[in-house]
């Protein structure tokens, strides 16, 4: 099969189209023909070396967590899908024709839906979703402020906020107030803003960090969470909680519910830009500016 690898740390340069040994499905597994990889900004942070010391890569090393494509083969043990199914899910090594994953990893792809699409949505989404059900853990009538609630995370987890019925306040940069407040949030601010005193949190989600979040952090009541998967720190003084970081995990049954969502409406996942696996590098330069308006997905 072809794939993308990168045999050492460094620039997107370093990203290559390789051979390898298409993977087989273990017991428990299926094998996957990808058709659509989506590009996250973890994929480039890992192909420069920013993340070694967490995780040493062995190198020649294939990126990439969200793929959607059709199931090729049935690992023992498999009674939930068949060959021919399509599906997305979490990974190892996406950039890729084809993969091996947990058919728990797996959801079905709602008719309606292509893989680009699909593609765009297993990684920000179960982040966004997980980090409100699992860490913030609100309870009806709560109010939860979610930061940068325009890009892929942030609005997942305003909608999953939502979904448990509490009220989702959105701080966003001015610039993207509009589109914040056609996505139907409760609440709409800017970072800039300052806050009155009777807007208070019962909990933070937050996908920014820095500065500006620790600001509107302070108007968080007592005994609330400040939950947080941004890179940049919180700074916790003052604040009545300590920030505390969350990491996602794969779960197919909860990506199935999201996929179902987003098919009905329910959440809008935009992608900006389509490349073909070949092009991986021309991607993660794009990725790496930042401020790309929606998704990137490599076509396989």
């Amino acid at each position: 099969m072809k794939a993308i690898e990168f045999a050492e740390y460094g620039p997107p340069e370093v990203l290559a189209l390789a051979e390898r040994d298409a993977p087989t499905a273990g017991p428990g597994q299926v094998q996957v023909r990808v058709r659509a990889a989506g590009v996250n900004p973890a994929d480039y942070k890992w192909r420069e070396g920013a993340l070694q010391k967490y995780r040493p890569l062995t190198l020649p090393h294939v990126p990439g967590y969200d793929i959607a494509g059709e199931i090729s083969a049935i690992g023992d043990g498999v009674t939930d899908f068949a060959v021919g199914d399509r599906v997305v899910a979490v990974v190892d090594h996406g950039y890729a024709e084809f993969v091996k994953v947990d058919a728990t990893s797996c959801a079905r792809i709602p008719r309606g839906m292509d893989f680009v699409q699909a593609a765009a949505l297993p990684t920000p989404a179960l982040t966004g979703v997980q980090m409100v059900e699992e860490g913030v853990a609100p309870s009806p009538g709560q109010t939860v402020l979610v930061t940068g609630a325009t890009g892929g995370v942030g609005r997942f987890a305003a909608r999953a906020a939502q979904q448990l019925g509490a009220k989702a306040v959105v701080a966003v940069r001015n610039a993207y107030a509009e589109e914040a407040r056609a996505l139907g949030f409760d609440r709409v601010i800017g970072f800039s803003e300052s806050l009155p005193d009777d807007l208070r949190f019962d909990h933070v989600a937050d996908t920014v960090g820095g500065a500006d979040v620790a600001r509107l952090c302070r108007n968080l009541v007592d005994g609330g969470k400040i939950i947080t998967v941004s890179t940049t720190p919180i700074d916790p003084d003052g604040l009545r909680a300590t920030p505390r970081m969350f990491g996602y995990h794969a779960d197919g049954a909860r990506l199935e519910r999201i996929v179902a969502d987003v098919a009905a409406g329910g959440v809008v996942m935009p992608v900006a830009h389509v490349f073909p696996l070949a092009a991986a590098a021309e991607a993660h330069r794009l990725i790496e500016q930042g401020t790309v308006g929606g998704r990137v997905v490599l076509m396989v």
